[in-house]
């Protein structure tokens, strides 16, 4: 990253931070961060340096203490509220919401409640919801605590909106992405075989991590397949065997949070 590109904090409360960095194009990027690893602490930015791209692009930063999945009663709005303002003062010309795990999901909720035009979303859960993922158990000391259900689950995708979502294949990714509808040209949903939920930990370790996030963010669809296929198998998710297109019941244990849960 540009270290000479200021962080300017914007929001800071007990629950959750947001701060900007300023840009000199015009693309907003906007990066929501997951849970983290400390869970007494307030997670840290995520894609700090691959979302500013060297100081080209504008972006806000997202982090929540409560862990909600956006399920907050004060965050979305506030997450528009900067949105909104960047668009106009910068006359920005392109929105990006990027997000890993929770992050993901939060990205994927963000169109339906601003002008988002590219989601990039790294292993984001389809819900949070134990009605909906009742087999999901990791996470449930920040799940118990959840004032409400804002967002269920995934909402359908939005017009006007690309969507690039990447899941790995074990079965405790099964449990999400095999609930993701099948859906239009416009949303690419990769899986990845032999990945877990630390796909941006693989990423990162085989050094393709800023490459891939660049080549998505411009929605290059084609180039960030090739990119992955380089080192990994990669399937369309409608291109999956049907004996894999819908989720499986599994045992209550699996996927059990562990001290080491982490996104």
């Amino acid at each position: 990253m540009d270290q000479r590109v200021e962080i300017q904090t914007l929001i800071a409360t007990e629950d959750h931070e947001l701060a900007y960095m300023r840009g000199t194009g015009n693309r907003l990027v906007v990066s929501l961060g997951g849970v983290g690893t400390k869970p007494e602490e307030m997670p840290p930015y995520e894609f700090v340096g691959t979302a500013s791209q060297g100081g080209k692009n504008h972006v806000i930063l997202v982090t929540e203490r409560a862990r909600t999945w956006m399920n907050s009663p004060d965050l979305p709005e506030a997450i528009v509220k900067e949105i909104e303002t960047v668009v106009a003062r910068e006359a920005i010309d392109e929105v990006v919401a990027l997000g890993n795990s929770m992050g993901g999901f939060m990205a994927l909720v963000l169109p339906t409640l601003t002008r988002v035009d590219t989601v990039v979303a790294l292993s984001p859960q389809f819900s949070m919801h134990p009605n909906v993922v009742p087999e999901e158990t990791r996470w449930q000391k920040w799940r118990r605590r959840f004032p409400t259900y804002r967002f269920r689950q995934v909402p359908a995708p939005q017009d006007g909106t690309r969507y690039l979502v990447l899941h790995g294949d074990t079965p405790e990714e099964r449990i999400h992405w095999a609930r993701f509808p099948l859906a239009p040209q416009t949303f690419n949903h990769f899986i990845l075989r032999g990945q877990s939920h630390d796909l941006v930990g693989k990423l990162k370790k085989i050094d393709i991590m800023g490459p891939l996030l660049q080549r998505a963010m411009d929605a290059k669809t084609r180039q960030v397949r090739r990119l992955l296929e380089g080192h990994f198998t990669v399937l369309r998710r409608e291109d999956l065997p049907k004996a894999e297109q819908t989720a499986p019941i599994y045992p209550a244990t699996l996927g059990q949070e562990t001290a080491d849960d982490k996104v």
